[in-house]
């Protein structure tokens, strides 16, 4: 109801009430609703707060927790890029992988026109190409939306309007142009020009390649599972419109 009503403060009273009536912290659900909530306020720290709550209690984070504590770190005037990135880091040291949706959301809070963001962005995007190339190498199981990291539409865009912030910050001086193509851009770039469909398409035929070389008995190993995830990659629409920070 909190979250339904907007009643951000309130939710966590909520949650300490809980814990005092009850005994209890609550579960996955009841924490990324809260999380929810305090990232639409940009509070980063209480986030953090309620993250290691979570660990403290026994109750591990998952995709959608870091994601949407990141998501605080993305709020319109009052970005912490360097937060995002480091949230990143920490839910990969959890062995919790990043989607698509959290890189996104990590590229977002890095828009702030400052060129120590551009570098965050940048280092964000060079780490999301390796997890590209990852999941084109030995693709991915369960939903894409919560389980790829292939850049969708906003992912461009997101990466569109980064190159047109390092172009502000070479031309006011800030970093050489040249340095500027041959460093920073680079990963940002890679993401601009990825094609998804073309990639998806290679690592079918990679796969049609590897089973063609299997044995008969081999390739009835391959499981029904692994067929339906690769067609899913590739039929599913991930495409989401509009600027807002991804919501998971």
């Amino acid at each position: 109801m909190c979250e339904i009503c907007g009643e951000e403060v309130l939710t966590l009273k909520v949650l300490e009430t809980m814990k005092r009536t009850h005994a209890v912290d609550g579960n996955i659900i009841t924490f990324n609703i809260a999380l929810k909530r305090l990232a639409k306020l940009g509070a980063v720290t209480a986030c953090e707060g309620i993250i290691i709550g979570m660990l403290q209690n026994g109750v591990e984070p998952n995709v959608v927790s870091y994601t949407t504590a990141i998501g605080a770190c993305a709020k319109k005037g009052q970005m912490e890029p360097e937060y995002a990135s480091r949230w990143l880091d920490r839910m990969k040291s959890r062995n919790v992988k990043p989607n698509f949706h959290t890189y996104n959301t990590a590229l977002a809070s890095c828009l702030d026109g400052k060129l120590s963001s551009t570098a965050i962005a940048s280092k964000i995007a060079a780490d999301m190409s390796v997890d590209i190339d990852v999941e084109l190498a030995v693709g991915f199981k369960g939903a894409a939306d919560f389980n790829s990291v292939l850049p969708d539409t906003y992912t461009k865009t997101l990466s569109f309007g980064l190159m047109k912030q390092l172009r502000e910050n070479w031309r006011s001086g800030e970093i050489d142009m040249t340095v500027a193509k041959e460093t920073l851009r680079v990963p940002i770039l890679k993401l601009v020009d990825f094609d998804k469909a073309e990639a998806v398409e290679n690592m079918r035929k990679q796969v049609q390649e590897a089973k063609s070389s299997m044995s008969e008995e081999e390739t009835e190993q391959v499981t029904d599972d692994n067929e339906l995830d690769i067609e899913y990659a590739a039929i599913k629409d991930l495409h989401k419109q509009g600027s807002r920070v991804a919501e998971v």
